[in-house]
């Protein structure tokens, strides 16, 4: 029996997205004991899947879409009431239903949000024609998969994780890859400035024709090719074009509803959803990439957080949320952190990287020429707590300080040698300008 009396008040609980926050909802609610009947609504036709693999397994080859289904617990699996192939267009706060294109009313006691978020590449492109792709669902991997087999060259906007794990695909592809973005260095929002410039080595070095600095004007056809156009006036024949910049949530069917959805959707620290008077809507929480709220590991600043990670973590909490009632409930606190293999590189990010953090180095075989590649451990500051690591090749340490962050959030400069000053480069970014350390 669950120590939770929402079995009682609750009859029907909706989730609307079937991501990793949306299934976590569900598997938790499960697994709390709640009795009555689980909706799970999404817009894809396709089962649950590890979204990680759509820039990974399933543009080399390696899947089918088949076989990137997400684990789920069998009890939910079989219990849960499966809704796909459903867009949620309308949500009628009045009558507790949310409508969807398929003309559907699904009624709820409880509702879950966790719609997450959509493509969103620039709206003059033409998306949708031969050789023009996002990147986004497994959907999207697949046709630039089947898109793959005849092209030679392709460019990729947007050197964020997935471009660049797409650029590392296309290279083991033997394609011609060319990779743009508006930042001077890849990876910038995933590892900072400091660790993307290392990186960036990498990534040239490798073979991929780096375009940074500049952004896309305009794509044209030309003949049967792609004609692209950057800012600095340079065009780039090519076969395909891959679009793995800007995401936007999934708040549309939310509209007219009276919530803030400035940027997502506004809730409170314990991820129960707020009005445009900051009041708490009853019986409604929201988790993953569409929640907006305030992390009070780091700040009381409400900000989304679009990791796979922490969109399991929060959906697990905002069913413990919604089940509580009105009841004192402890804040979402999430420790941030996610993972990339690219270009012979282990990627690992934990917390957060503010721009006035303190920074500390530790390179694992100092003086070798290729640092990065040798293995590094960057560590943030702020206050004299670390608020961040981003480890290269670095799994060991970076996983033991990642373990110790998550038992102790105010976990303080980690046991390494007392760190020399290391002056910094006179290219760097006036933004990195402040005290950085070296430690071998």
């Amino acid at each position: 029996m669950s120590r939770y009396r929402a079995s009682i008040v609750y009859d029907r609980i909706l989730i609307v997205g079937c991501g990793r926050a949306g299934v976590a909802a569900a598997e938790e609610l499960t697994r709390l004991g709640f009795q009555g009947e689980i909706t799970l609504l999404g817009d894809e036709t396709n089962a649950p899947y590890d979204r990680p693999a759509v820039s990974k397994r399933l543009l080399d080859g390696r899947a089918r879409p088949c076989d990137v289904k997400m684990p789920i617990d069998t009890r939910t699996e079989r219990t849960v009431r499966w809704a796909l192939g459903r867009r949620a267009v309308h949500l009628d706060p009045a009558t507790r239903t949310v409508g969807t294109d398929t003309g559907e009313a699904f009624e709820f006691d409880g509702l879950v949000i966790a719609s997450g978020a959509h493509a969103a590449p620039p709206r003059d492109w033409p998306i949708g024609e031969p050789g023009i792709h996002t990147l986004y669902t497994v959907d999207d991997a697949w046709g630039l998969r089947q898109d793959l087999r005849w092209a030679e060259k392709v460019v990729i906007v947007g050197a964020g994780l997935t471009g660049c794990e797409a650029a590392c695909t296309m290279r083991n592809l033997a394609r011609q890859t060319v990779l743009v973005d508006s930042k001077p260095q890849v990876l910038t929002r995933a590892v900072g400035e400091m660790v993307g410039e290392m990186i960036t080595e990498e990534v040239r070095h490798d073979g991929v024709q780096l375009r940074l600095g500049r952004r896309v004007a305009s794509i044209s056809r030309r003949r049967r090719r792609w004609l692209v156009t950057l800012s600095d006036g340079e065009e780039i024949e090519t076969d395909i074009v891959v679009a793995s910049a800007g995401e936007r949530p999934e708040t549309g069917f939310l509209a007219g509803t009276g919530l803030d959805l400035s940027d997502g959707v506004l809730c409170d620290e314990s991820l129960r959803v707020l009005d445009t008077d900051g009041r708490v809507i009853e019986g409604v929480v929201a988790a993953g990439t569409v929640a907006r709220w305030p992390n009070l590991r780091y700040s009381t600043r409400p900000q989304r957080i679009g990791q796979w990670i922490a969109a399991l973590e929060q959906g697990r909490a905002a069913a413990h949320t919604l089940l509580a009632l009105d009841e004192p409930v402890p804040p979402v606190t999430v420790l941030p952190r996610y993972w990339s293999e690219q270009f012979g590189l282990r990627i690992q990010v934990a917390g957060v990287m503010p721009p006035d953090a303190d920074i500390s180095v530790t390179h694992l075989r100092p003086g070798r020429r290729e640092s990065i590649r040798a293995g590094a451990l960057v560590s943030y500051y702020q206050n004299g707590r670390v608020v961040g690591l981003v480890g290269v090749n670095a799994m060991a340490p970076f996983n033991s300080l990642t373990r110790a962050l998550l038992v102790n959030p105010d976990l303080v400069e980690p046991a390494v040698p007392t760190p020399a000053p290391m002056p910094m480069p006179a290219s760097a970014p006036v933004a990195q300008r402040r005290r950085l350390y070296a430690v071998a």
